[in-house]
């Protein structure tokens, strides 16, 4: 990502993750597995392109989710998980509105979609989520699964986050888009053992 433009989004997206310090770094993480998966895909250079950016700014709702919700340590209300939730709606509608960012909303508010229907916004499920969007939601849950969250106790090892992805194939996650992330060994290039 070298024009100016795209540099910005580095940073927007490094303010993004300073909301939270245990996930500072973590959309450029996202992004770097997300290329890496992206040429193991073959994608074009337009969505290998909408793909890291999209990466970038995937949680850019999290901005309007108050930080006694977004940084609570303890068991979220029924509300609170609710407001979380909407950080995909949220982040659609903000990137909606900017015309050279148009390209990845459909990242932004379909990245938490399940392959079985169950995940958030929309509860789409199959073929009908955004191909790039479940691109990076098999990304995103490894990343979040192997790194230090406040939320969570336990940090995954790429093994266990690798065979978790593995174990949702045809649930959660396309099983042709595991099938290429286990083969090309996405994970295993994570420096996090």
């Amino acid at each position: 990502m070298p024009n100016t433009p795209d540099n910005m989004l580095l940073l927007l997206a490094e303010a993004i993750d300073a909301r939270e310090e245990l996930a500072i770094g973590s959309s450029i993480r996202v992004m770097d597995h997300a290329r890496r998966f992206g040429k193991a895909l073959k994608l074009s250079a337009k969505d290998q392109r909408t793909l890291e950016r999209g990466a970038l700014l995937r949680d850019i709702g999290k901005i309007r989710v108050p930080n006694s919700v977004l940084l609570k340590y303890t068991i979220l209300t029924h509300d609170e998980w609710d407001l979380i939730r909407k950080h995909t709606h949220l982040g659609g509608g903000i990137v909606k509105t900017i015309p050279s960012l148009k390209d990845i909303e459909p990242i932004v508010r379909y990245h938490h979609e399940c392959w079985d229907g169950t995940g958030y916004p929309d509860g789409l499920e199959g073929k009908k989520i955004p191909r790039l969007a479940h691109i990076i939601r098999i990304v995103d849950v490894f990343c979040a699964m192997t790194a230090v969250r406040h939320y969570r106790q336990n940090v995954h090892s790429v093994t266990q986050a690798l065979d978790h992805i593995k174990s949702e194939s045809g649930k959660h996650f396309a099983p042709d888009l595991v099938d290429v992330f286990i083969k090309a060994k996405i994970g295993k290039a994570d420096k996090r053992k």
